[in-house]
Parts: C-alpha cells; sequence; structure tokens
C-alpha cells in the first residue's frame, strides 16, 4: 500500500503539481487546468486516481486536499525543494563539503530555494566576486561567519560600516590575529564603531563563508579536500535569509564578543 501511494504522488507530475497547488485552497477544474496549462482530458484521469486514494475531495464544483492529504502534500513541499537545491547545482553539491553546514541547518537546506554560483573574474581574483560586492554595497544590514581571511574585512567592510550599515562579523581565532598584527589600526575602527559587532570563534568553522544580510544570503564552501576558490552561492528568498540569520547565530552562541584589543 505504500509503495503504491509513493507512485500515485510521485510517478506524474500531474498529480505531484495539484497536490502542491490545492494546499493554497479548493479550485474548480478550470483554475487548474489554466493554473497548470493542462487540459480536461489531461487533468480528469489523475484527479480520479487521487480522488480514488482519498488524497483529494470533489464538492461544490471545487477540487481540495482530504485532512491526510494536506498533511502529505504540505510534507512533499521540503522534499521537491530540497531535491531542487540539489538538482539545480548538483556539480556544486558533489564537489564541496556540505558536512561543514551544521546538521540542523542541513536538514532545512530546502528553504534556500533557487540559488545561482557567482565566481571572481581572472582580472579580480583576489577580490569579491563583482555580483556578491554590488548587493554588499545595496545591503542595510550585514551578518557574516567566515573561517578564511577576506581582503574585504580591511576595506569594503569599513567603507560600509562607515555608512551606518549594521555589520555583525564572526572570524576563527586565526582570522582575528591576521587582522589583529597585520591590521591593527583599520581593526580598531572597525570594532569601535556603535553598528559594528566582532566575534572570535574558538574551533573550526568548516564552511568558508556565510553572509545574511536584509536583501540576499551567500555562503561559500571548501572543496571536498579542503581546497577554496574564490565564490558564493547567492540567493534571495525570505526562507534563504532566514536560513543564513540562523546559521549565523548558531555560531553566534558560543563565539567571545571583542570588545577592544
Amino acid at each position: 500500500m505504500e509503495l503504491a501511494l509513493l507512485g500515485t504522488i510521485f510517478l506524474s507530475d500531474k498529480r505531484k503539481d495539484l497536490l502542491l497547488l490545492l494546499i493554497n485552497g479548493p479550485m474548480s477544474l478550470d483554475d487548474i487546468k489554466q493554473t497548470l496549462s493542462v487540459t480536461s482530458s489531461a487533468m480528469m484521469t489523475q484527479i480520479k486516481i487521487l480522488v480514488d486514494h482519498g488524497l483529494v475531495i470533489y464538492a461544490n464544483d471545487h477540487y481540495f486536499l482530504s485532512n491526510f492529504g494536506e498533511v502529505i502534500a504540505r510534507k512533499m513541499l521540503p522534499l521537491i525543494n530540497t531535491l531542487h537545491v540539489y538538482s539545480d547545482n548538483r556539480e556544486y553539491w558533489d564537489n564541496h563539503k556540505f558536512s561543514s553546514i551544521p546538521s540542523q541547518l542541513q536538514d532545512r537546506i530546502d528553504e534556500i530555494g533557487p540559488c545561482k554560483l557567482v565566481e571572481a573574474d581572472l582580472n579580480r581574483m583576489y577580490e569579491l566576486p563583482k555580483d556578491l560586492e554590488d548587493n554588499l554595497a545595496e545591503a542595510k544590514s550585514i551578518m557574516e561567519v567566515s573561517s578564511y581571511f577576506s581582503p574585504a574585512y580591511t576595506s569594503k567592510y569599513l567603507e560600509y560600516a562607515k555608512n551606518g550599515v549594521h555589520m555583525e562579523l564572526i572570524v576563527t581565532e586565526h582570522v582575528f590575529e591576521r587582522m589583529r598584527d597585520e591590521y591593527r589600526t583599520i581593526l580598531e575602527e572597525f570594532i569601535s564603531m556603535r553598528n559594528v559587532k566582532l566575534y572570535v570563534y574558538h574551533d573550526n568553522i568548516n564552511l568558508a563563508s556565510c553572509i545574511a544580510t536584509d536583501e540576499f544570503l551567500s555562503f561559500s564552501l571548501f572543496f571536498k579536500n579542503g581546497m577554496y576558490h574564490n565564490h558564493a552561492m547567492m540567493a534571495y528568498e525570505e526562507s534563504a535569509l532566514k536560513w543564513g540569520k540562523d546559521l549565523f547565530n548558531y555560531f553566534k552562541a558560543t563565539s567571545l564578543y571583542v570588545d577592544g584589543i
């Protein structure tokens, strides 16, 4: 029975799409046809199968999910979104250290939604990718956790802070020591600002970087062999921004606030 029900749901895109569509509420056949761009003949057979399995009910010229059909449809959504996140960027996930993301955030990877890979041009290999830099320039708040040293910390980030951007930055001990030893004056000015908070995480962060702003999410993972290349995966859904902020707060909970050097 369980395998038959799985086949009913997932072996037809029309049935799957209809279940997800009806999460939003009852719909007439005409509305279903228009929304899914299907014909009556193509859809009625699939609707009958869902009705026979008790997942969809027909009443008052509308189709709607049964109580259990609604539970199943809502459970389908995270799985399907997770599959989209993976399949849309399969080469990236297959070659990078997905395990560096905390397990509770791995379980919510569907929240990232559509994302794209941006990389630095050959003529600016040691700078932020241009798409990332352009988006950062528009941000009103920036929260980042990072395990590698970026030139942005000593140039762009100070500029953003002076322009009133609210900034919270978590770095590893090694990154902090380099900032303190090589850029002490800039670091002192940076952490003296009321709109800036700097934290040090006293363990391995493992992922290269994760940035959550009021407008976008950006994250960079290491290759599976530990190597790093200058890039960012960027996403813009509200759920992606929350995912990034929750990841930041995961590391912030055990980080040490820096109030002076």
